[in-house]
């Protein structure tokens, strides 16, 4: 049997993306959909951010429902993974850029969306990234991803952004809550089981 790449490889990233093609898109960006087009938005040219877009399965959901999507991810192997799923129909409306979410200016948007990616954020440089994205939303924009909570079992091992409740509540300030839900369960990432404690955010930019 093959050794695992190592933790971070591009080999190791293929690998999770493989792992995670064949998953429908998240409950959360469908939520997000039908909350947007029971809006009112659905009858017009839309666009999205979709930070740190992985095997590309929400960025093709995105597409799909007529959506104008700049996927952005560090990873170089992410964007070639992501090329090769996409119809030729589709592709005058996706962008890809391969570049860190730390340091980014993001262009405005209707939506962002980050699944599972902004944890993964520098800590000592989440509050810039998460300045960019409230400027990123248009007025009556939203914004849609998870955050994870000082419960969760990396907490404390790894070098990632974690966010107790009342630092949730903090985050959310300024925009009208949609949805805030908070999930602590026993899961499995790519590598192993895991316990898991996450918010899940949809959050609505008011207009002025």
């Amino acid at each position: 049997m093959p050794k695992r790449a190592a933790a971070g490889s591009p080999r190791a990233w293929l690998g999770y993306y493989r792992w995670t093609a064949n998953r429908p898109p998240r409950e959360l960006l469908l939520q997000t959909m039908n909350h947007i087009d029971w809006e009112g938005g659905a009858g017009r040219a839309r666009s999205a951010i979709d930070l740190g877009f992985g095997a590309g399965n929400d960025t093709l959901e995105l597409l799909r429902r007529g959506w104008r999507v700049l996927a952005i991810d560090g990873q170089k192997v992410a964007a070639k993974f992501l090329e090769r799923r996409v119809p030729n129909q589709w592709r005058p409306r996706l962008t890809t850029l391969v570049a860190p979410m730390e340091g980014l200016t993001l262009p405005q948007a209707d939506l962002v969306y980050a699944s599972f990616s902004l944890p993964f954020c520098d800590p000592a440089q989440f509050p810039a990234l998460w300045s960019n994205i409230r400027k990123a939303v248009r007025p009556g924009g939203h914004f849609a991803g998870q955050l994870f909570g000082d419960q969760d079992e990396w907490a404390g091992k790894r070098p990632l952004s974690f966010h107790s409740r009342r630092q949730i509540d903090a985050c959310t300030r300024g925009w009208r809550v949609e949805l805030l839900r908070e999930t602590v369960e026993e899961g499995r990432s790519y590598e192993a089981g895991k316990h898991w404690h996450f918010f899940d955010l949809l959050l609505e930019k008011p207009r002025a």
